[in-house]
C-alpha cells in the first residue's frame, strides 16, 4: 500500500517503514477531519457561523493540513469581523498548498483594500478600549467606542454582543433586542446572542423565548427597511450612563428641574446683558474721573482733599471694574469647560481639545482646575489618535496639505503614543515633497535622535541619505 503521509509504497503491516506513521490511524483521523468539514459547510450554509467555526476548529485538530477547512474557517472569521484570525489561517493554508489555493485570492483582495483593513484594525482598537472603559466603570464611554467600532466594521459580532450586554445593564431591552437581532441575522445560533435573548425575554413565555432564539429570517425584510446595516443610530438611542438617583423629597423632580433652569436662565441674562452694561457704565465713569484728574494741573478751584477723594473714587471704580470683568471672564471659561465636557461625552475629541485650548483657568476653584486637568488628560490622547488616523489616511491618499495639518495637530496633543515617530516621518516626507529640505531633515533627525527603536528608522535613514546636501 502507499503511505498517505509520505507516499512510500510498502507491502506489509500498517506502519510506514519510511516515516513511521500508523497509516490506519492517519486515514481514520483524516476522514474524521473531512466529515467535520462537511458538517461545518452545511452549518455555514444555514448561517450557523458559530457552530461551523467550532466544527472547523475540531476538524483542524484531527488534520492540520486540511486546506479546505482552514480556508472556510478564515472566511467565517472574516464574515464575523475577526480579520486577524482569518489572515492567520489563510497564511498557514498558502504555506501548505502553494498552487491553486483560493486563500491567495482572499489575501490579495484584502491587500488591495488597505483602507478597509485600517478600519478593521481601528474597530479592534476601539473594542479593546471599550473593554478598558468597562473595567473602570465608564459605561457611557465604552458604548461610544463600541458604536464607532461597529461603524468601522459592521460585521464585528463581538462588538454587537458587548453592546447588547451594556444595554441590558442599562435596562434598555428594546435597544438590546435590536443588537441581538443584528447578530442573529448574521449568525443564527450565536451562543452569546441567544443567551442575551433569553435574558431580555426572561419574563416571556417559553414559546416567546424559543422564537427569540431561532433564526430571524422572518424579520429580515422588516430589519432591512428600518435598520441600515452600516449605521447604529437608526434604532432607539442608547441612554447615557446614569447612576441611580436619590429620591426627591418634598418637591417633584420636574419642579426642581424647572427651578434650576430658571436660575440658569437668570444667570445667563445677568452675564450677557446686565454685566456688560455695568462694565460699560463704570468704564465711562473711570474715563470722566481720569480726565478731571489729568486736567487738575491747570485747575486752581479744587482743593487737595477734593483731588484725593477723586483719586480714591477712581481707584475704587477701577478695582470694581476689574473684579467684574474677571468674574465675567471666569463665567465664560466655565461655560467653555462645560462645553468641552459635553463634547467629550459625545466622543468629539477634536472639538473638545479645541475648546480646552481656549480656556483660561484664572479664578477657577480647585475643583474646576482638577476637572479641567482630568479632561485634558483624557481628551488629548484621544484627539491625537483621531488626528493621526486622519493624517495618515490623507498622506496615503496623497492629500498632503490636509495630512500636514492633521499630523502637526497630532504632535500638539500627543505625549507618549507609539505613533509619534510615524507622524514625524510622514511630516518629513511631506516637507520633502514641498521642497523644504531643511524641515524634512529636522523631522528625520528627530526620529533618529528621540526614537531609536522606531519602526520607521530604516525608512528615515534611507530618506535622509537621499536628501541633497
Amino acid at each position: 500500500m502507499r503511505c498517505p503521509n509520505c507516499g512510500y509504497d510498502f507491502s506489509e503491516g500498517y506502519l510506514c517503514p519510511k516515516c513511521g506513521i500508523d497509516t490506519f490511524v492517519f486515514l481514520r483521523t483524516r476522514n474524521l477531519s473531512i466529515c467535520l468539514y462537511n458538517e461545518a459547510l452545511e452549518m455555514a450554509r444555514e448561517m450557523d457561523l458559530s457552530g461551523a467555526a467550532e466544527k472547523l476548529e475540531q476538524s483542524l485538530l484531527f488534520d492540520k493540513n486540511n486546506v479546505q477547512a482552514r480556508n472556510l474557517l478564515g472566511l467565517i472569521y472574516c464574515e464575523t469581523g475577526r480579520i486577524a484570525n482569518a489572515l492567520k489561517h489563510w497564511i498557514v493554508s498558502t504555506s501548505i498548498m502553494k498552487e491553486n489555493n483560493p486563500a491567495f485570492g482572499y489575501m490579495d483582495f484584502l491587500q488591495k483594500n488597505a483602507r478597509e483593513m485600517e478600519k478593521y484594525n481601528d474597530a479592534v482598537i476601539m473594542y479593546n478600549q471599550a473593554l478598558l472603559y468597562l473595567n473602570h466603570g465608564s459605561d457611557d464611554m465604552a458604548i461610544i467606542q463600541l458604536k464607532k467600532a461597529i461603524d468601522c466594521n459592521p460585521d464585528f459580532i463581538e462588538a454587537y454582543n458587548l453592546l447588547t450586554l451594556c444595554c441590558i445593564d442599562e435596562k434598555n431591552n428594546k435597544r438590546a433586542q435590536h443588537f441581538v437581532d443584528m447578530v442573529l441575522k448574521k449568525d443564527t445560533k450565536n451562543p452569546k446572542a441567544l443567551k442575551y435573548a433569553s435574558i431580555i425575554n426572561g419574563g416571556a413565555s417559553n414559546s416567546s423565548r424559543k422564537k427569540a432564539a431561532r433564526s430571524t429570517e422572518n424579520k429580515e425584510d422588516a430589519l432591512q427597511k428600518t435598520v441600515p446595516v452600516k449605521k447604529t443610530d437608526s434604532a432607539p438611542p442608547i441612554p447615557r450612563y446614569k447612576r441611580k438617583e436619590k429620591k426627591v423629597g418634598v418637591l417633584e423632580k420636574k419642579d426642581i428641574i424647572s427651578f434650576v433652569l430658571g436660575v440658569a436662565s437668570t444667570a445667563i441674562v445677568i452675564l450677557v446683558l446686565i454685566m456688560p452694561a455695568i462694565n460699560e457704565g463704570k468704564d465711562k465713569a473711570i474715563t470722566d474721573l481720569q480726565t478731571k484728574v489729568d486736567n487738575y494741573a491747570g485747575e486752581t478751584q479744587m482743593s487737595p482733599q477734593e483731588v484725593l477723594a477723586m483719586r480714591t473714587e477712581l481707584e475704587t471704580l477701577q478695582n470694581e471694574n476689574k473684579r467684574l470683568r474677571s468674574e465675567e471672564t471666569k463665567q465664560a471659561n466655565l461655560e467653555l469647560l462645560q462645553t468641552a465636557v459635553s463634547q467629550m461625552t459625545d466622543g468629539d475629541y477634536e472639538a473638545c481639545v479645541s475648546t480646552l485650548d481656549r480656556i483660561e483657568t484664572i479664578g477657577f476653584s480647585d475643583e474646576d482646575i482638577a476637572k479641567y486637568n482630568s479632561l485634558k488628560a483624557t481628551a488629548y490622547p484621544k484627539a491625537a489618535d483621531s488626528l493621526y488616523t486622519k493624517g495618515k489616511s490623507d498622506f496615503l491618499s496623497n492629500k498632503f496639505p490636509e495630512a500636514k495639518t492633521n499630523l502637526e495637530a497630532t504632535l500638539k496633543y500627543a505625549s507618549t503614543e507609539n505613533f509619534i515617530d510615524d507622524a514625524y516621518f510622514y511630516l518629513g516626507k511631506i516637507a520633502e515633497n514641498d521642497g523644504d529640505t531643511e524641515k524634512a531633515k529636522t523631522y528625520y533627525e528627530k526620529v533618529i535622535n528621540d526614537y531609536p527603536d522606531s519602526n520607521q528608522l530604516v525608512n528615515v535613514q534611507n530618506a535622509l541619505s537621499q536628501l541633497p546636501e
